[in-house]
């Protein structure tokens, strides 16, 4: 038995209507016992100017005095990072770097009491950032792989480098194994 033209008609446009739709919309499959995002991070950090001193012995000198560092041009030096200043810092001793992303829901106050805890408790090789959700493009460097798109998100970027995105509500027993595991 042969369908009738207006029928198979209505049924080929039904079907380019859920194409269309399938290739148009992206649906983030996110489940919370998927495992953690990872990226690689590139930093690079300056290394200092040489000092008057160092110049003269080397043979290489300046008429201009060098001028002190401020606050405004070591702001904007992390700015050209794409990191702020303190993070730059951490990634340039080779610590491990925890950085929160927050707002004001529930599930955000109680990820940030987890993360200050981690951050009373962590070693000398473990640093601690927590900003605002809005904030997120000064840490582009750091999270231009991984697709941070609600808040609470916690991005864990271990001594080699390589970023693990953490999104949702943790605890702080689980924060800390988590910052373990990568730590090694």
């Amino acid at each position: 038995m042969a369908l009738p033209r207006p029928a198979l008609l209505g049924i080929l446009g039904a079907l380019l209507i859920v194409a269309t739709f399938m290739a148009t919309h992206t649906f983030n499959k996110k489940s919370s016992s998927s495992p953690p995002q990872t990226t690689a991070v590139t930093t690079h950090v300056a290394a200092p100017a040489k000092s008057a001193k160092a110049q003269a012995k080397s043979g290489t000198t300046t008429h201009k005095a060098a001028a002190k560092p401020t606050a405004k041009s070591t702001a904007a030096a992390g700015a050209a990072l794409g990191l702020p200043v303190k993070v730059a810092q951490a990634f340039a001793k080779h610590r491990t770097v925890v950085l929160y992303f927050g707002a004001r829901g529930a599930d955000d106050t109680l990820t940030a009491a987890s993360v200050r805890a981690l951050k009373a408790s962590a070693g000398s090789g473990v640093a601690v950032f927590m900003d605002k959700l809005s904030n997120l493009a000064d840490y582009r460097r750091v999270v231009e792989g991984l697709d941070v798109s609600q808040a609470p998100s916690i991005v864990i970027v271990d001594r080699d480098r390589r970023a693990r995105l953490y999104e949702g509500y943790i605890d702080a027993g689980s924060l800390r194994q988590a910052v373990a595991d990568v730590a090694g």
